[in-house]
């Protein structure tokens, strides 16, 4: 019995235990659970003595794994995979892999670890540098072996770190039927941004990938210096390659840029003759820099308005037309103004704007003179609290005095949302993932439609305001100018004729009589001269249809029912391009792509569909290369701008092909990042000042 409490009493209890290692002692659940039965009796009978000698279960289980185990368990591909994404795709900092929460979240999973954890920033930079080498070479592949034409998209940018940067991406449907995007390329721009530099970079791309052969059409913006970009490109690849590509009908302008420089002319513009200088003066720019060279020229036009104010005031007095003629866009429209600075007056204190977000719970924002959309989010927030908005606005009358919006200026701020809403709907539209071609005239035909709605709004009696009517007149005239341009890329056309909820029937109902047999004749063209006489691939050749009768002689039966069939002999010249564009238009619940690239469309129009799919995979806006800044721009933080341009490149079309697929982690099934270079992940070099 003595023995017995000697035991119990020299057994401490589980919350006496230290608990060591990375598993909790199986003994020590035992114990915790079956108090009782830890209990030995040596003084007892055969029973007792054979439960003391026999082995407890707990002592089949290890207590902790060794270090050699641990080490076996840690997959480094799988880590390796992780960490190239949370720097290429994620933007972390190259110094992330030394931070010691880093080291500590690593080291929590397994211990036994550390030595085999990359602490080198240059090491970790050649592998993203094989990788980036790896996947290149199968982009290549990839792309040469497309199905479709392949489009290039470009843009030219300012980086954090003053660097001119010219991103090239690229869009395709591979051998899979698959839309498919991908930055190629991310080279500096250096000592030029001239049309010829850029196009140089371009062709250096094209032959880097092998794909001069397959260039389809290029999407950018509105500036001029593209027109000489791709009459460069079109020399080049004539003397380099002996390929034609016509730069006039080979180049898809940016409908989101039409859209926001038609918007800006909305608001800003004091004559037409203010919006040409403005657009002249926007010839040479690059797109970062584009829009507020617009603003600025728009600006200065009202500024020197303004300066004559005398001369201005006798001039109107004789035409009879003061009110206009010093106008200056948006300041001269009494609501907007107020709301321009109700903003101003909540962004200028931190007071105000703690009282704001306290009172309405939403945080009001402010408008961008080179972006439109910061205004009709403006608007939009309004609108959505407006009874909490008035209520502000009477609880600080003294503050913001004559800004106070009258029961007619909420009315009117009202009309002017329902105004610019189809210009908000319609640029997310064109970014989405179905957008086609197809939807770049059909979007401009319905926004063309708003402003006329609009203007015979404000010119009735009833409503009449001839601040709106003009701001109207500007943004008409900008959005017309490039609708009118559409007219040399008879591609756009042949979009709306070859999306089957349009064809031919789309053009006939929302087009002038006169402009239907141009559009046509030259979508038709298009058709006759790359499609019509292509080979058809063997795999969607229709074979002829045998007859029952086939394997005997020809009889009275077979005229009979030759009289009576309902369907016409297969024609190999038929004109399928003709044929379908006169059918009736086809709902359809995917995008016009999707449905050519069924196999059923594919089969029934062979020839025709490689048309349709090499047109309706242009893209209508040149938003990748938007998203390849923003994704570079959030990479070159404040902190990180010694990287070089060379890097940033690697890094950027890293990151984008894990997003777009094509690089994928070994853990989903792919071959993930290049885990097999021999790199020393320890030692320090200079190459690191570069990184970050």
């Amino acid at each position: 019995m003595a023995s017995s409490q000697t035991t119990a009493a020299s057994t401490p209890s589980i919350s006496d235990q230290p608990i060591t290692g990375t598993s909790l002692d199986f003994s020590l659940f035992f114990k915790a659970t079956y108090p009782d039965e830890d209990t030995q009796n040596t003084t007892g009978g055969s029973h007792d003595e054979r439960e003391a000698t026999r082995p407890r279960i707990d002592a089949f289980f290890p207590s902790r794994y060794s270090d050699v185990s641990l080490r076996r368990m840690f997959d480094r591909d799988r880590y390796l995979d992780a960490i190239i994404s949370l720097i290429t795709r994620r933007r972390l900092a190259f110094s992330a892999i030394n931070w010691d929460e880093m080291q500590e979240i690593m080291l929590a999973a397994n211990p036994a670890i550390e030595d085999l954890l990359v602490t080198n920033r240059s090491a970790l930079m050649r592998l993203i540098d094989a990788t980036y080498e790896l996947y290149s070479s199968q982009l290549m592949a990839t792309l040469q072996a497309s199905i479709s034409k392949v489009h290039i998209l470009s843009d030219l940018w300012t980086s954090p770190h003053r660097h001119g940067i010219l991103a090239i991406s690229a869009r395709w449907v591979d051998q899979d039927h698959r839309p498919q995007r991908a930055l190629l390329a991310m080279p500096e721009c250096r000592y030029s941004h001239s049309g010829e530099t850029q196009a140089s970079l371009i062709i250096d791309t094209l032959a880097k990938y092998g794909i001069a052969s397959k260039v389809g059409y290029h999407v950018g913006d509105n500036a001029t210096s593209n027109d000489t970009c791709l009459s460069y490109l079109s020399r080049r690849l004539r003397e380099d390659y002996g390929l034609t590509f016509d730069p006039s009908k080979r180049r898809i302008r940016c409908v989101a840029h039409i859209i926001n420089l038609s918007l800006q002319a909305f608001l800003l513009a004091s004559s037409k003759e203010a919006l040409i200088a403005a657009l002249d003066a926007t010839d040479d720019t690059s797109n970062d820099q584009l829009f507020a060279q617009f603003y600025d020229t728009l600006h200065d036009a009202g500024q020197t308005t303004r300066t004559d104010e005398a001369h201005q005031r006798r001039r109107a007095l004789r035409r009879g037309n003061r009110i206009l003629e010093n106008f200056t866009g948006w300041q001269h429209i009494v609501p907007l103004r107020k709301v321009h600075n109700i903003a101003v007056w909540i962004r200028k204190s931190t007071l105000h704007t703690a009282i704001w977000d306290d009172e309405i719970k939403l945080r009001l924002g402010i408008d961008n003179a080179t972006r439109w959309i910061s205004w009709y989010r403006l608007l939009d927030n309004f609108l959505r609290y407006q009874s909490r908005v008035k209520q502000f606005l009477i609880e600080h009358d003294r503050e913001l005095q004559d800004d106070i919006l009258l029961a007619s200026e909420w009315e009117f701020i009202e009309r002017t949302h329902r105004f610019l809403q189809p210009f908000a709907s319609t640029t997310l539209l064109a970014e989405g993932a179905r957008s086609t071609l197809s939807q770049s005239l059909s979007i401009m035909d319905v926004l063309l439609r708003q402003y006329e709605k609009y203007k015979e709004l404000y010119s009735s009696k009833e409503n009449h305001d001839p601040h709106m009517v003009h701001c109207i007149d500007m943004g008409w005239f900008v959005l017309n100018k490039y609708y009118t341009l559409s007219d040399q890329t008879p591609v756009y056309a042949a979009a709306l004729l070859l999306d089957p909820s349009k064809r031919r029937k789309y053009i006939e109902r929302n087009w002038q009589e006169s402009w239907h047999a141009p559009a046509i004749a030259a979508a038709q063209q298009i058709w006759l001269d790359e499609y019509n006489a292509a080979p058809i691939p063997e795999s969607l050749r229709v074979p002829l249809d045998v007859s029952s009768s086939s394997g005997r002689q020809h009889n009275e039966l077979d005229e009979l029912l030759s009289d009576i069939a309902v369907t016409g002999p297969i024609l190999d010249d038929a004109d399928d391009f003709e044929i379908f564009i006169d059918a009736p238009p086809t709902r359809i619940t995917g995008s016009p792509l999707q449905w050519w690239l069924h196999r059923d469309q594919r089969k029934a129009y062979p020839r025709l569909s490689r048309m349709a799919i090499d047109i309706l995979s242009i893209p209508p806006e040149s938003s990748d290369v938007e998203s390849n800044f923003s994704s570079a721009r959030r990479t070159l933080s404040w902190d990180r701008e010694s990287m070089t341009c060379e890097n940033l490149a690697k890094v950027e079309c890293v990151g984008n092909w894990m997003r777009e697929g094509i690089i994928v982690p070994k853990s989903h099934g792919g071959r993930g990042v290049i885990s097999s270079v021999a790199v020393e992940f320890s030692v320090e070099t200079e190459a690191e000042d570069f990184l970050d």
